[in-house]
Order: C-alpha cells, then sequence, then structure tokens
C-alpha cells in the first residue's frame, strides 16, 4: 500500500457544468517529491485542496473517488486532524495569514499554538524557521507591512514550523527573489531526505526538472502522464497541454543533443555531461546560448544605440541619458486577433499626439526623474537615502532581492507614497504637487496583488471603472474594456465575478483595467504571479505592443529569464540603492552585481558561463 493513494478522484466545483478533475488515480510513496505541472485551469490547485480535504469539506461540490493519506481518508477524516500530518502552503500568501496576529512571530506560532505545542518547542521552531528564511530581522514587523516576496517567506515558514509529514506547495516561489527560491526548494529537498513526502505546483520547468523524482502532469482536469522529470519534459506534445520544456532541454534540441533514448537532457548538469561526452562545436553553443537567452526588446531598435555600457551609480555619463533618439512609434494595437489599427485609443492618447510624421517623438524623451530621494515607512530607518534615477522610453525591469525597494519606488512614481525629501518629476512637472487623480490618465500601475486592485462585482465592471473616472464617457469607456480585455483574452468572461476567477486571470484583470485607461506609463508590479507558459507569452506581447506605441513600461520582476527576453533596460537594487543599470547583457554578465542583489542570472546565460570555461 502507497502511503498516499488517489483512485478514480472526481470533483465539480458548486454550479459549474464541467468537471475540474477527471478519474484521476496516482500513488505516492513517503519521502518522494513530487511535481505537478500542467497551464492554469488544468487542475492543479484543485488536486492540492482535495489532499487536505477542503475539497469536498470545505469547498463543497460533487465529489467521487478516494484520497488516502497513510491510511487517513481525506474526505471523512477531520480537516484539523489532518493539518497535524499535512501541510498546504497556499498559491497567494496573502490569504495564508490567519490576521489574528500583528507580527511576523507571533503569525508563524499561530499554527503550532492551535496543535497545543509547548511554549518552549514553539519558541525553537519559530527561530529555527525565521533564521532559515531570512526573516528572523523581521520577526517583531506586522505581516502586512512587509514585501510580497517577505510574505511568501513567512506563509513558507508558519506551515514548515508544524513539521507536517506531506508538505503540499501552490507556487511557493512566485514571489521570491532568486535567492530565496533556492533556499526554498533546498530546504524541501533536505526534507524528503528524512521522510517527508513534498508535492509542489510549480511553474518553473527548470526547478521540477531538477528537484523532483516524478510530475504530475495534468489538462483540463485529466492526468496526462505521470512520469520522471526526462520522460515529461521531453514530451514533443507538451506545448498542447500549454508547458514548455526546462531552458536546456530547448537547447538541446535546437542542437541535436539528445540521448540515444530519445529524451534529451532536463538539467544543466545533464547538458553539461552530455556536451563533454559529444564535443559539439563549443563557439557555436555559445552563439547559441546567446542568441536564445536575449530576446529582440519590443521598444528599441538597438539596446546598444540606446544606452550607456554598464552605468553605475553616481556615474556621470548618466547625464546623456536625458536626451535620446527613440525609435519610431507605431499607433497600431495588438488585440487577441493580432494587430489593428485602434483609432478609439488616439483621442486620449498624449504619446501619440506628439509624435511627428517621422516617427519621431517632439522634444525630451525623458520621463521620471529622481534626485536625492529619501524615503522611510518609520521614522529613523530610510528605504532610500538620497536616490538618485532617471526614466527614458526603454523598457525597464527593476530586479533585486525582496525588500530591496521596488515596489517602494514605484509606488513613488506613481503618487501613492510621498517622499520625505528630494525632487521627483515626470516630463519636468513636479509631481509633488500632483495628486494620484491628477496622474492617473498618464500613469497606470498594476498591483503585485490583485485582489489589492479589484473590488468590482463583475470583470467589465471593474475594468470600466478606471476609464469612467478619467472621464471618458460610458460608451467609450465599455469600447475601451472590451479591448483591454481581448488583449488579455478573458473578454469571453466579462459578466463573471473576478473573484470566481483564478489568481492568474484576476492578475490578467488588473493589467486590463489599466490598459483600458491607456495610460503613457504602465507600471507592472510581478506581473507574471501565477501565470503559466502562455500567460506569460501574453504578458510579453502586451509589453511588446505598448512600448512600440510609445508608452514606457516598467515592471518588477523575479524571473530572469522572462526578463532577458523582453526588456530593453534592467535596474539591479539591493537595500534601496541602485547597483547597476544597463542592458539585460551587461546586467546578467556581472557576477558580483547579481550576488549583492541575492540574483541568479537566467538559465541558459549560466549554462553559458559554465560551458565556456570548459576546456575541449
Amino acid at each position: 500500500m502507497s502511503y498516499i493513494e488517489i483512485k478514480n478522484l472526481k470533483y465539480r466545483y458548486p454550479g459549474a457544468t464541467e468537471l475540474a478533475l477527471k478519474d484521476i488515480s496516482l500513488n505516492i510513496e513517503k519521502g518522494e517529491f513530487i511535481g505537478i505541472a500542467g497551464e492554469n485551469g488544468a487542475g492543479k490547485s484543485t488536486l492540492s485542496q482535495a489532499l487536505l480535504g477542503l475539497i469536498p469539506q470545505f469547498y463543497k461540490g460533487a465529489y467521487g473517488g478516494s484520497v488516502n493519506i497513510d491510511g487517513m481518508n481525506a474526505k471523512t477524516t477531520g480537516t484539523a486532524e489532518l493539518c497535524r500530518k499535512v501541510g498546504l502552503v497556499f498559491q497567494n500568501p496573502f490569504n495564508q495569514l490567519s490576521g489574528a496576529k500583528d507580527t511576523v512571530y507571533d503569525e508563524v506560532g499561530y499554527g503550532l499554538q492551535n496543535l497545543g505545542i509547548e511554549p518552549d518547542l514553539i519558541r525553537s521552531r519559530i527561530e529555527n524557521v525565521l533564521r532559515r528564511f531570512g526573516i528572523w530581522e523581521f520577526r517583531e514587523r506586522n505581516p502586512f507591512d512587509l514585501s510580497g516576496g517577505q510574505l511568501q517567506r513567512v506563509a513558507i515558514a508558519s506551515v514548515l514550523a508544524m513539521e507536517p509529514e506531506v508538505l503540499i506547495l501552490d507556487e511557493p516561489t512566485s514571489q521570491l527573489d532568486p535567492a530565496g527560491s533556492k533556499e526554498v526548494f533546498r530546504t524541501v529537498d533536505e526534507l524528503t531526505e528524512s521522510g517527508v513526502t513534498i508535492i509542489m505546483i510549480e511553474q518553473k520547468p527548470e526547478k521540477l526538472a531538477e528537484y523532483c523524482d516524478r510530475i504530475a502532469l495534468l489538462h483540463e482536469g485529466t492526468l496526462v502522464a505521470f512520469d520522471t522529470p526526462g520522460r515529461i519534459f521531453s514530451r514533443e506534445d507538451l506545448s498542447d497541454y500549454g508547458m514548455c520544456a526546462p531552458a536546456f532541454t530547448e537547447f538541446a534540441k535546437k542542437n541535436g543533443l539528445g540521448n540515444a533514448d530519445g529524451a534529451y537532457p532536463v538539467t544543466k548538469a545533464e547538458t553539461l555531461a552530455l556536451i563533454k561526452e559529444r564535443k559539439p562545436d563549443k563557439e557555436e553553443l555559445l552563439k547559441s546560448l546567446k542568441d536564445m537567452s536575449y530576446g529582440n526588446p519590443g521598444a528599441a531598435e538597438s539596446s546598444k544605440d540606446t544606452t550607456t555600457t554598464n552605468r553605475e551609480p553616481n556615474d556621470p555619463s548618466q547625464d546623456a541619458e536625458n536626451n535620446r533618439t527613440a525609435p519610431g512609434i507605431s499607433r497600431m494595437s495588438l488585440t487577441s486577433d493580432g494587430v489593428k489599427d485602434d483609432s478609439s485609443y488616439s483621442q486620449d492618447n498624449k504619446m501619440t499626439s506628439a509624435v511627428s510624421t517621422a516617427g519621431k517623438p517632439e522634444g525630451s524623451l525623458q520621463t521620471f526623474s529622481v534626485s536625492d530621494l529619501h524615503f522611510s515607512y518609520v521614522a529613523g530607518t530610510e528605504v532610500f537615502k538620497g536616490l538618485n534615477l532617471d526614466f527614458d522610453m526603454r523598457s525597464t525591469a527593476i530586479i533585486g532581492q525582496n525588500g530591496a525597494g521596488k515596489t517602494t519606488l514605484v509606488r513613488i512614481l506613481k503618487g501613492l507614497l510621498k517622499p520625505d525629501s528630494g525632487s521627483l518629476t515626470f516630463r519636468g512637472q513636479d509631481l509633488g504637487t500632483k495628486t494620484v487623480a491628477e496622474l492617473a490618465k498618464q500613469v497606470g500601475y498594476v498591483f503585485q496583488n490583485p485582489d489589492d486592485q479589484i473590488f468590482n462585482h463583475s470583470v467589465l465592471e471593474e475594468v470600466m471603472f478606471g476609464p469612467r473616472n478619467i472621464g471618458m464617457s460610458e460608451e467609450t469607456a465599455e469600447a475601451h474594456a472590451h479591448d483591454a480585455l481581448k488583449i488579455v483574452r478573458l473578454d469571453d468572461i466579462c459578466q463573471k465575478n473576478p473573484y470566481d476567477l483564478e489568481l492568474s486571470d484576476r492578475k490578467l484583470v488588473a493589467i486590463a483595467s489599466v490598459l483600458a485607461m491607456n495610460p503613457d506609463v504602465l507600471i507592472l508590479d510581478e506581473p507574471t504571479i501565477a501565470q503559466d507558459h502562455r500567460g506569460k507569452e501574453k504578458i510579453k506581447e502586451i509589453i511588446h505592443s505598448e512600448a512600440s506605441k510609445g508608452k514606457l513600461i516598467i515592471a518588477i520582476l523575479h524571473d530572469m529569464d522572462f526578463v532577458a527576453g523582453t526588456f530593453d533596460r534592467v535596474i539591479a537594487m539591493a537595500h534601496g540603492e541602485v547597483l547597476l543599470d544597463g542592458t539585460p547583457e551587461e546586467i546578467f554578465t556581472r557576477s558580483d552585481i547579481l550576488e549583492k542583489a541575492a540574483l541568479a542570472p537566467p538559465h541558459l546565460v549560466s549554462l553559458m558561463n559554465e560551458l565556456s570555461e570548459i576546456n575541449q
């Protein structure tokens, strides 16, 4: 008898007509590290909730089949009893917190108190997990005052402290910096050695390939395959299920580096071992890696023409950034059906109204200018200590460790936070005199957590709210809303309540609600959270399309592969300071900067670095 047995599991949510889980059967052994993969809507989170008994005990609906964990039936065993054996880290860390505790320390200890653990042991466990995840220094802080990544660490720590025998993690690293993500995987991998069973839902195929013993591939509620990472990610039909293989596998396929059995390497170590064995042309491989690592940015004709090499703070060459030549600006708008002329946008588009027939904007291309900026949430503890930074029209990614000040910076740019001192201008105008409402037409901001932004009863009403409030007529606001929803491919569910949607779709609703306002600046805080491969590709299209219309795109991201293939400019931050400002290639070749910012290079850049050191 297997430790976990799932037999013919079926489930349909209340009010739904389609099954969310369709006759799933699989066995998991004690101490295994199991990955659950599939596109959004495949049934991954539903399956995780069935393992804990939340389905059908909390979420009602039609239920069939059985789930048994170490002889305990998840349908009939009380959730309180199951929680002593099974821990679940939710996809959205904001939903994990009890709200009953005012400090990180007490929040992490809350579950232990409910289990009746001795006080001395509670204190020992709390300190252990807080130190392990680098949040001991925040123990007296209110959890809701932390950054999204720090909050995700708290959510994971609160479950790990209870020392469950089965740990289920639903995309636990989506908001973590690369160093934090690595620590989570290393920790849970170590837990398997002590007999803990790990079941992880994850959109990062490279991590699944590196750590998992087996992967369950789901599609539309059906179990497609349950096999080793090598066999799952070598499938020729993987894209049919909305999945992409690890970057190393894609590179191997492109360069004919397959194994005799038809499978391809799925990890960096396997890829390097195969290269050493086959001894292909090293220079050709390095060229292929470089081409695959850095995509074709959407806003700039040539990043080398629009940036100064390796600009670090206080570099005098930054003064030259104030006046740049921009590429031609298109007035085309991307929709779900492709690219079409969008005359409805032109009447409100201040940027396109300043475009000459030659395709060059009139006047300076400088947008935001930040000078000697100081800001603190708590008196005496400054986040920014004299920050200096200028933005031009290049699409820009801001990267760095959790708590580096990235979200604080963009909220200041949006006007949601006011600096303690310093100068902040937008197109030469002092933002200190502008209200958030006055900036709404020009600067759009998509929150990191879409639930902080969404409040209407239908998707359409949510997306129309912004356009209405900046003065658009009802007819124009609705037209803009439908256009924006077509871009994110959600127009067919425009009458649904947004809170009935998955986190990934709620994020897209939030993006659509800002696109519909047609601002000159689009700020995206962690836009790829909860997105599968297709969702990320759609967001990349949106970034390129909006940039091609002469809009400034600023995004905060922890997905370095996405950054390298999408943006013209990258700003690396740590502890409220800019460490380096340059092109993706300039940033990701500086290992010293990446280390300071708790970052890692994109996967293929990492492979390129190691391959270049191999002597053939």
